[in-house]
């Protein structure tokens, strides 16, 4: 199948509803990202977001709320069915949030992905998507990135940050140290990069930003309409 991929950011804190005046800090990268997912989106029928759940959830034409955080925002498409907090997961409240805000109006569904033994991912998934889709990808970087991260500062954290940001410019082998020194290092989305390595076969992406205003690295990016490539994580 040939679709069009955007890797988005799925941290909270960017949203002005839930962080204010903090969130003037990636009030720049966001309008990229937005512009990102409005560029990718020109004729697609459905937009396919994969996210990492440990509980792998999947939901579809459904709408939810930034209630969770503590401000009462709906996110979704007009007309979808609320669902309970408990049927969405975060990085599925963000990227609704994100697409809400780029204009996006077409049909959603989300698609959750894991690691854990095997690695396995959620496999089969990639074979459901159409000639109209449009692949959306929530990830984030290491939360460990300066003194004021979610997880003491960690030169490893540091390192594969900037490899994130080098291989979304360069294509080539996804960075990738592991899985426990995923979680040492608060790479907590690598399930979501593994997957879109698979997606994207290496190549690199036509356009990329990175930020890291809070020690957690942000990145987005977007690669053109193309044959996609899952292996066995997708």
């Amino acid at each position: 199948m040939h679709s069009p991929v955007v890797l988005v950011p799925g941290a909270p804190v960017m949203v002005p509803e839930l962080s204010g005046i903090a969130a003037t800090d990636s009030a720049g990268p966001l309008e990229v990202v937005h512009g990102l997912i409005r560029d990718a989106h020109r004729d697609v029928t459905r937009v396919v977001v994969v996210g990492t759940d440990p509980a792998v959830r999947r939901l579809t034409g459904r709408s939810s709320t930034l209630g969770r955080w503590g401000a009462d925002v709906r996110v979704g498409r007009a007309g979808d069915p609320a669902a309970t907090d408990a049927e969405v997961p975060d990085t599925c409240v963000i990227a609704w949030w994100l697409l809400d805000r780029a204009g996006s109006e077409v049909p959603r569904t989300f698609i959750g992905v894991a690691g854990g033994p095997g690695e396995a991912g959620t496999p089969g998934w990639a074979s459901t998507l159409g000639e109209g889709d449009l692949v959306v990808v929530v990830a984030d970087g290491p939360a460990s990135l300066s003194p004021r991260a979610p997880v003491p500062e960690d030169p490893r954290g540091v390192a594969l940050d900037s490899g994130l940001a080098a291989w979304l410019r360069d294509g080539g082998a996804l960075p990738d140290p592991g899985a426990d020194t995923a979680e040492e290092i608060g790479w907590w989305s690598r399930p979501a990069w593994r997957l879109l390595d698979d997606l994207v076969g290496g190549a690199a992406a036509r356009d990329a930003i990175s930020w890291a205003p809070f020690g957690v690295g942000y990145h987005a990016a977007r690669w053109d309409r193309r044959e996609l490539t899952p292996g066995t994580r997708a």
